[in-house]
């Protein structure tokens, strides 16, 4: 008796043991926070974060504490007055976060274990917080303008489009910069590489140019619009500078693929041209080309799950796929994460006629020769393989009436 008393008690110190491990906690102590402030904050998977009941809590005269399960060094994705905030979590560590409102992008975070990519991406907030203040200002000016539409301001669409601009160009332009020569000065972490892999979308964008005068005293501002190949080239080995500091596994990891795959890009298919064609999985592992279904139709669909006009269109895709089976194939590739994109599919069956696949590179594979800037983005194929159209965002009923247009009974 005594014997079995011993070892449930082993059992017992070895679940709590283990919970404990798993356990991190969040404590946070933000100045200048009005009081009993509901925010949320949830575990990132690959750029979304789904927030759930028991994932919202109040912030009381700018404190609050929380506790969450993780099996390993984990992204969390805080939001507070709309705003986002990214840290990283690890089992078993205290963590702390620290700053003042409004700025929410200058707050610190440390933990009690060091978590290197909380290192890194602290390092990066340090360098950058002129830049994330312009940033909050500016987006404070935006979304103001828009809410304060009324008919007197002329353009407020033009004026906020203006700022949102502004505010790209500081990440795109300045940010990225810094933090990639942070990068090459410092151990780069899957933090680092997340943002590496952010500077060559904006390279291949055409975005990336202007910070080759950032070192260039010589040129000026305004003549960074008109960079030649020569200087476009320079940017490139910049970014390939960084590169090469990756670790083999960095290298081969999905990021560091997606990164290649980017600064391969030389030229996206345009209406009129030949399909760009590549492999893709099914959930299955079954390889699909978009070749394979030359003589019919192909509605090319880029989504997300955490993209809400994505997720309005399925239905419609849906009618098509059935309205259409024999003469339409309706193909889905989706730019999250393997992981979350086979979880998604799992939760919603679809037609036999609608694909739903992947490359395995997000947005920087067979979605970048498309040219991909926004979500959804849907491409319409004719049956001999040309591009009919490259189409942006969702309306109802939209898809339909453009795919009547093109189908030759």
């Amino acid at each position: 008796m005594k014997a079995l008393g011993l070892l449930l008690f082993g059992i017992f110190l070895t679940v709590s043991s283990a919970y404990g491990q798993k356990t991190c906690t969040i404590e946070g102590d933000i100045q200048n926070m009005p009081d009993s402030i509901t925010l949320s904050c949830a575990e990132m998977k690959g750029n979304t974060a789904r927030m759930q009941g028991d994932d919202f809590f109040t912030m009381t005269n700018g404190k609050f504490k929380i506790t969450r399960e993780v099996d390993t060094i984990t992204k969390m994705f805080l939001t507070v007055n709309r705003t986002g905030y990214q840290f990283w979590v690890k089992p078993g560590a205290n963590i702390k976060i620290t700053g003042k409102a409004p700025y929410v992008q200058t707050w610190k975070t440390e933990s009690d274990i060091p978590i290197p990519e909380q290192i890194e991406l602290n390092r990066f907030r340090e360098a950058t917080q002129k830049e994330a203040m312009q940033i909050h200002d500016l987006t404070a000016e935006a979304m103001k303008i828009l809410t304060n539409a009324d008919g007197k301001n002329p353009n407020p669409r033009q004026q906020f489009d203006s700022l949102r601009l502004k505010i790209n160009s500081i990440h795109d332009e300045v940010i990225l910069y810094k933090e990639l020569q942070l990068m090459l000065k410092n151990p780069i972490t899957l933090a680092g590489l997340e943002e590496l892999r952010n500077a060559a979308k904006c390279y291949k964008e055409g975005k990336f140019n202007k910070l080759v005068s950032m070192s260039d005293n010589s040129m000026s501002l305004a003549g960074l619009n008109n960079l030649k190949e020569t200087e476009r080239s320079k940017v490139r080995t910049f970014i390939i500078t960084v590169y090469s500091k990756l670790t083999d596994e960095q290298k081969q990891s999905q990021l560091g693929q997606e990164i290649i795959s980017l600064l391969s890009i030389s030229s996206t298919v345009k209406t009129g041209d030949k399909i760009y064609d590549a492999e893709l999985k099914d959930v299955e592992g079954k390889i699909h080309h978009l070749s394979d279904y030359r003589g019919s139709y192909i509605l090319l669909d880029f989504w997300s799950r955490a993209c809400g006009p994505c997720v309005a269109a399925l239905p419609e895709l849906e009618k098509i796929a059935e309205q259409y089976k024999g003469k339409v194939i309706v193909i889905s590739v989706s730019v999250d994460p393997v992981s979350v994109w086979k979880e998604e599919v799992a939760k919603s069956p679809v037609s036999n006629y609608w694909l739903q696949l992947s490359d395995g590179l997000g947005s920087s594979g067979i979605a970048a020769h498309y040219g991909l800037k926004s979500l959804p983005t849907f491409v319409y194929i004719s049956p001999e393989g040309l591009i009919l159209k490259i189409k942006e965002g969702y309306r109802e009923d939209a898809l339909l009436e453009e795919l009547k247009s093109f189908i030759k009974d």
